[in-house]
């Protein structure tokens, strides 16, 4: 989703998340991570954004954010 609504320049779009909770805990140690004003859902339409917003990480920290989310989904392999 490279032309994702509200992406900014360098930017890559990583999921949608809660808007209540914000940016979850593991991932605020990504310097870049923000949120966006509007999510979309796989089609294309917009959520609700009281629910949902999109996040967005400069691609600099692609690596950065790989290497969290590996060690979240497989904590025995990834450390």
């Amino acid at each position: 989703m490279s032309h994702y609504v509200g992406a900014l320049p360098n930017e890559i779009f990583v999921g949608n998340t809660n808007a209540e909770g914000g940016i979850t805990v593991h991932l605020r140690v990504l310097k870049t991570i923000r949120l966006g004003e509007q999510a979309l859902d796989i089609e294309g339409k917009r959520l609700d954004p009281d629910h949902m917003l999109p996040l967005f990480i400069h691609q600099s920290e692609v690596e950065a954010h790989d290497r969290i989310m590996m060690r979240r989904a497989f904590p025995n392999q990834f450390r």
